[in-house]
């Protein structure tokens, strides 16, 4: 994943950008092995067939496979493929004083009653704050205002009084993920530093997504337990005799949605998803994550006329699938068609999906100032006291859920900042 340009074969009409991750994977790796103990992540170490290198376990692991994910996991062995249990940020054991997960399906769409999904809030920011750090919520920021190149304060806005405050700054880490920071960098002027303003917001990536449903003769999850177990990483450098050629992604199981999520989301007509909730014990979700390319043309913009209610420019978002990206993604759908039909289904639809929940790569980093917003560690090129550590730095997708690696990075360049905090201080 961190050596692009030996995996793909474009076309240069799309206007990529492919360039190499400033370090390797050995570089990471320790920083992989530390978010995932700090966190809680539950998997089986060996289990996925392409897993890299390792250094440590798992802090624990999963519960076994429910009805759904048993029923795909067989039909995929059946086929020759290599599923195994989808690596999760999850307290099943409740070893950590924290109550237990309780194996609902609430996981994909709801924040967790009993707190026992390992995010930031739950895993993380107690700790922060019990060592010292203060958390004001409802606290935007509209602008980092530059002093003789560098960032000496930032101006906030409170949501709830409408109360405008500058917080002076002698370091600034921004991390509002890839399409909000881009926004920020922008509103503040940071276009116009050189060399590499004009890059802010450029590349974004989101992964090309989707979904397969299959409607099945039989209740696929009888119990109605959590199921998004099961992954599939047969085909995440693709296929040799199938195109397109170079890396396409990863299959898993996805949670099937509550009935009202259905009837609100439905794209088609009210008829269609009234008989979506009528069937919906007798379905089962695969969703396709494919890699998508790095565009120049795909991006994030500030209106320059146009804010919102407390005075902060609009943000404006431009993106456009490439070809490759929309043919790695067909080809996911149809091996995750193949496995629900040998599951035995009786029927199966796609579903592309259109959100930014996974959108990358507005603020890349590399060796390069000419093509790199951020250096090696996250810093800016040419201001000397801020850093980017959210998905922005990212300057491929790669064909997973990015939150790992977005961890390991803000833990890698912590660890820097930390080290070296009276240089940059300077």
């Amino acid at each position: 994943d961190f050596d692009t340009r030996t995996r793909f074969d474009t076309d240069p009409r799309d206007s990529v950008a492919l360039t190499h991750w400033p370090f390797d994977y050995d570089n990471l790796q320790p920083f992989y092995s530390e978010a995932e103990s700090v966190i809680g992540v539950a998997g089986v170490m060996g289990s996925d067939p392409y897993e890299p290198p390792r250094s440590s376990d798992y802090s624990e692991a999963p519960p076994p496979f429910g009805s759904s994910a048993q029923l795909i996991a067989e039909a995929a062995e059946h086929l020759g493929f290599n599923p195994f249990p989808l690596p999760l940020a999850m307290n099943f054991g409740g070893d950590n004083g924290r109550p237990k997960c309780e194996l609902c399906m609430t996981c994909d769409l709801v924040p967790c009653k009993v707190c026992a999904k390992n995010d930031m809030a739950v895993a993380l920011l107690p700790e922060a704050v019990a060592c010292g750090a203060t958390i004001r919520e409802k606290i935007v920021a509209k602008r980092l205002v530059l002093s003789d190149g560098r960032v000496s304060a930032v101006e906030c806005v409170d949501l709830n009084t409408g109360e405008e405050t500058t917080i002076s700054a002698d370091i600034c880490i921004v991390s509002g993920g890839a399409i909000a920071s881009a926004g920020l960098l922008l509103s503040s002027g940071l276009q116009h530093v050189e060399p590499n303003g004009r890059l802010i917001g450029r590349y974004l990536m989101r992964h090309c997504c989707g979904v397969v449903v299959g409607l099945f003769p039989f209740k696929t999850n009888p119990e109605r337990l959590f199921h998004k177990q099961v992954a599939i990483t047969d085909f995440y450098h693709g296929h040799p005799s199938e195109k397109p050629d170079g890396p396409w992604g990863i299959i898993q199981g996805l949670h099937t949605p509550p009935p009202e999520y259905i009837l609100a989301t439905n794209p088609y007509h009210a008829a269609v998803g009234k008989l979506g909730v009528k069937t919906l014990d007798y379905q089962c979700y695969l969703l396709c994550l494919a890699e998508d390319l790095p565009s120049h043309e795909n991006r994030v913009e500030v209106d320059s006329v146009h804010s919102d209610q407390h005075g902060i420019p609009m943000v404006h978002v431009h993106h456009k699938h490439l070809r490759r990206d929309l043919l790695a993604r067909r080809a996911l759908f149809r091996e995750s068609g193949r496995i629900l039909r040998q599951a035995g289904s009786l029927f199966r639809g796609r579903m592309p999906i259109h959100t930014y929940s996974h959108a990358l790569g507005t603020t890349r980093f590399g060796m390069d100032p000419e093509k790199s917003v951020l250096d090696q560690w996250c810093n800016f090129y040419g201001v000397p006291n801020l850093f980017v550590v959210d998905s922005g730095f990212m300057p491929t997708s790669g064909g997973v859920n990015p939150s790992l690696t977005i961890a390991a990075n803000g833990l890698r360049v912590g660890a820097h900042i930390a080290e070296h905090w009276k240089d940059y201080f300077h």
